[in-house]
C-alpha cells in the first residue's frame, strides 16, 4: 500500500510539511479559511476567490480554489459567512464547503472577542484510472474511482480592533477516518491547529507597516510558521515578504483597486529538496466589500 499512502497524502491537499488543509501564502486576507471567528469582523459584506498553482513546472502538482464570503448582522454581534474550497493534486481530489457563524462580545472601548464555529462537508475522490503502478498490480487499485463524503467541524476564537488581531483555531475536530481502500484503514482527517497575529504600526501619514504570524501544528510533524511583513503606502498599496519555515521564502504584493476591490499576487521560492525540480508556486487573489469600515462600535 506505498503507493497509496503518496496519493492520500495528495488527496488531503498536504504540503512538504505534512499538513492536510490548503495553506496560502496570503493568509492575511483568507482568514476564514482557517479560523471561523474571522465571520464578521470587518464590518465589510467580505467575498473572496483565490487561486493558488503550487509546485508549477511538476506535472499534476495541486492546485487550490477557493470562494468565500463573509458579513456581519445588523447589529455587528454576529457574523456569517462560508467557503468552498477544491484542492487537485494529479489523480486525487478534496472538495468540500463549510458553513461558518461568529458571535462578537465588545471587551474594551477600542477591541472585540469573536468566538466561531463552522460545519459542512468534505468530499476525497481518486481516480484509479489515472494510476500507474510500477511495481506489479494492487489490488485495492482496480482503476475505479473510490470517492468518501464526511462531515466536518471548526471552531477558533479571534480578539482584533483597527490595530491587532490574535487569534487560535482548530480545525477538522471531528478527526474522521478514511477508508478509500478496502483493508487499508490508516487514513484520518487530523485535527489542525492554528495560531495567528497581526500588529499595524502607523510610521507616517502615508506608510504603515504590518508584520503578522500564522502557526500550523498537526499530530505528528513539527509546527510550522509563517513570520510576513508588509509595507503600506496610502492604505492602498503594498509589498511585502514572508517566510515559511522548512518550505518557502515569499513575496507577495496587492493593490486596492477601488474602495470595493483589492487584487493580490504572491510567488512562493522553494526551499525544501522540492526545489530542484518546480519553478515556483503563484496565487491570485481577488477581493470584494462593501459597507462602512468600523471595526469596534464604542456605543455597543
Amino acid at each position: 500500500m506505498k503507493y497509496i499512502s503518496l496519493f492520500a497524502l495528495l488527496l488531503l491537499g498536504t504540503s512538504i510539511s505534512a499538513q492536510q488543509i490548503q495553506q496560502f501564502t496570503q493568509y492575511q486576507w483568507v482568514g476564514l479559511s482557517y479560523n471561523p471567528a474571522f465571520a464578521g469582523s470587518d464590518t465589510y459584506f467580505n467575498a473572496y476567490a483565490t487561486h493558488r498553482t503550487q509546485w508549477t513546472g511538476i506535472t499534476d502538482a495541486p492546485r487550490t480554489y477557493q470562494l468565500g464570503l463573509h458579513a456581519p448582522s445588523k447589529s455587528g454581534k454576529m457574523g456569517f459567512g462560508g467557503h468552498i474550497t477544491t484542492d487537485v493534486a494529479g489523480p486525487t481530489k478534496r472538495f468540500g464547503f463549510q458553513g461558518v457563524y461568529a458571535y462578537h462580545l465588545q471587551v474594551s472601548e477600542s477591541s472585540k472577542l469573536s468566538l466561531g464555529a463552522s460545519f459542512g462537508l468534505t468530499q476525497f475522490t481518486i481516480d484509479g484510472s489515472q494510476i500507474t503502478l510500477r511495481e506489479g498490480s494492487d489490488k485495492a487499485m482496480d482503476g475505479s474511482m473510490q470517492s468518501e463524503l464526511k462531515p466536518d467541524a471548526s471552531f477558533g476564537v479571534l480578539w482584533y480592533s483597527d490595530k491587532f488581531k490574535v487569534g487560535a483555531s482548530a480545525m477538522q475536530i471531528l478527526n474522521n477516518d478514511l477508508d478509500l481502500f478496502p483493508g487499508d484503514g490508516d487514513g484520518k482527517m487530523a485535527v489542525h491547529y492554528y495560531f495567528t497575529g497581526s500588529y499595524l504600526f502607523n510610521v507616517s501619514e502615508e506608510i504603515d507597516i504590518e508584520p503578522s504570524t500564522l502557526i500550523k501544528y498537526v499530530t505528528p510533524v513539527p509546527a510550522q510558521f509563517d513570520l510576513s511583513a508588509r509595507i503600506i503606502y496610502k492604505s492602498n498599496l503594498w509589498i511585502g515578504g514572508s517566510y515559511r519555515s522548512s518550505d518557502a521564502i515569499a513575496i507577495f504584493a496587492g493593490y486596492n483597486v477601488l474602495d470595493y476591490l483589492t487584487l493580490g499576487y504572491s510567488y512562493d521560492f522553494a526551499t525544501s529538496d522540492i526545489q530542484a525540480y518546480t519553478n515556483g508556486t503563484h496565487e491570485i487573489l481577488i477581493q470584494l466589500r462593501f459597507g462602512k469600515k468600523q471595526l469596534v462600535d464604542k456605543e455597543n
